[in-house]
């Protein structure tokens, strides 16, 4: 069995381990490191190869505690199943983290009886989520308009599982849209149908803010038209004579900006959903 080493390119804020396929992945509080064990593999490439799919498996399921966090591909350290070992850019020391957020529980005398640690999650259940990898990438970004194409992605993965799990046809998913004509469209709204129905408004509450919403109307396509036709299309698409959002245009970069909070909430939201009724 091989172990290989990874550099993560910041310090975890939290300890935690998990097994995919069973290899052993784990990082600690405090360190750069992440761990991959027990790597079944002919040869170093093959371990290589299961260490990264599975590292970044597990780094994807860190999303459900706020922790965005990842891989130095360049530095790793490999041991053979003889102990050889192998390093690629040495393993950088633990950085101590001060101001641990801990929970005390007390008895009726004020006495303490019990230490809660938020950040020491212990073995956590990973589930395999493309979703989850676009959310990790778009919170690992500082531009603005590829944070909402990966938050979009999120909705059209688990929006893309939804039509597969009812069986609905394209011709069933452009229905839903506005013009009865675009499949993006009411694929968007049909994930949004999904998450938010039974409350339309936790999600009526964020999009009040948006340019063109109106809360005299129905929230769900409303919400749907307006991250499609507004910010989606106009950030993958740049014919000249249709509408578009123009990097480095301050207004247009001020607008999405302005949308992501509610593309957030929206991506968050069938992360969950996903976790819950798709896994």
């Amino acid at each position: 069995m091989w172990k290989v080493y990874f550099n993560l390119t910041e310090s975890s804020k939290l300890e935690a381990n998990s097994e995919i396929s069973g290899i052993k992945l784990g990082v600690r509080r405090g360190s750069t490191q992440l761990t991959a064990e027990n790597i079944d593999a002919s040869d170093e490439a093959e371990a290589q190869q299961k260490a990264l799919t599975a590292a970044n498996q597990f780094l994807d399921g860190l999303w459900k505690y706020y922790a965005y966090l990842d891989i130095d591909v360049s530095s790793r350290h490999i041991e053979s199943p003889t102990g050889q070992k192998r390093g690629y850019i040495s393993i950088q020391g633990d950085v101590l983290l001060t101001s641990q957020p801990t929970g005390v529980k007390k008895n009726s005398s004020g006495n303490i009886i019990q230490v809660h640690d938020p950040t020491k999650l212990g073995r956590i259940d990973v589930k395999p989520s493309e979703a989850a990898g676009y959310y990790r990438h778009a919170h690992l970004t500082n531009d603005t308009f590829n944070k909402f194409r990966d938050l979009y992605l999120v909705a059209e993965n688990v929006a893309s599982k939804i039509q597969a799990v009812k069986r609905l046809s394209q011709r069933d998913v452009k229905r839903l849209s506005e013009s009865g004509h675009s499949f993006e469209e009411g694929l968007f709204k049909l994930a949004l149908d999904a998450c938010f129905s039974s409350n339309p408004h936790s999600l009526g509450q964020i999009a009040r803010n948006l340019p063109g919403f109106d809360e005299a109307k129905d929230t769900i396509p409303q919400v749907a038209k307006i991250l499609y036709n507004g910010y989606r299309c106009q950030l993958n698409h740049s014919k000249a004579l249709e509408d578009k959002k123009i990097p480095f245009n301050p207004e247009d970069e001020k607008e999405v900006r302005a949308a992501l909070p509610l593309m957030e909430f929206v991506a968050k939201s069938l992360l969950r959903y996903e976790d819950n009724s798709l896994l």
